[in-house]
């Protein structure tokens, strides 16, 4: 119980400094700020501190991508909610498949379930960050966006329109993950490229649905876009490692 207890501490402490400094800077409002403990908590307790730093990694990219041309998003009138502030919902929508992930590796036994996992839960993050990134890139300097379905060029803010300024933006991001994944030993080198390609097919997928399905929430679509990156990654994982 006490080893429990001390891992556990470790876990959450680390969590509320970051809840608490993105409510500081505005870059949380207090539900998505106690929501986004929770779940980093979850993530940290099962994957340690490189669990934590990849979730980090998402939330200081997805704040600063949001930052940045904001004066021209407004101008344009597809900036977020209340600014970029992220609420429970954002939370949730963006790390419940990750913490999903994380809480699945502490009850399944077994090496190479655990590193599949691993893999199921960074691919998944940098899919979110890749979704973020390219998101708010594209807006604030995209000039035409193209959707995929009809190969139609549009304006910025069409739903599932992609641009050449958010797509790079968005395999940045999920570069910057898949780094700090390999560094902290969550992926297996020659494995951080697939987080990447799971990220961009994860994200073209969901522009595609988004300009032919459509979604009556955003959040609903990250969440599947999320887990459509994580389980890319885990079928890239079980295919690289059966050869």
């Amino acid at each position: 119980m006490q080893e429990f207890l001390l891992k556990l501490g470790a876990s959450v402490l680390p969590n509320v400094m970051l809840g608490l400094a993105g409510y500081l800077v505005r870059a949380f409002d207090v539900s998505g700020f106690i929501v986004g403990t929770i779940l980093g908590t979850v993530v940290t307790y099962a994957f340690g501190w490189g669990g934590f730093l990849v979730v980090l990694g998402f939330v200081v990219l997805g704040s600063a991508t949001t930052r940045i041309g904001l004066n021209r998003k407004i101008a344009r009138g597809i900036d977020e909610p209340g600014h970029g502030k992220r609420t429970w919902k954002n939370a949730l929508a963006n790390l419940a498949v990750p913490a999903f992930g994380a809480a699945m590796a502490l009850t399944v036994p077994g090496a190479m379930l655990n590193a599949m996992l691993r893999m199921f839960f960074t691919a998944s993050v940098a899919t979110a960050a890749c979704d973020t990134a390219s998101s708010e890139m594209g807006k604030a300097f995209g000039t035409r966006v193209l959707t995929l379905h009809n190969m139609k060029a549009g304006e910025p803010g069409v739903p599932g329109g992609i641009s050449l300024v958010g797509t790079a933006s968005g395999a940045g991001a999920a570069v910057v993950i898949a780094l700090v994944a390999l560094g902290f030993g969550l992926v297996a080198p020659g494995f951080a490229g697939y987080v990447v390609l799971s990220a961009l097919l994860a994200s073209a997928a969901e522009s595609l649905l988004k300009s032919t399905v459509g979604f009556s929430s955003t959040h609903l679509a990250n969440v599947i876009n999320t887990l459509l990156g994580g389980l890319f990654g885990a079928l890239f994982w079980t295919g690289a490692s059966t050869i």
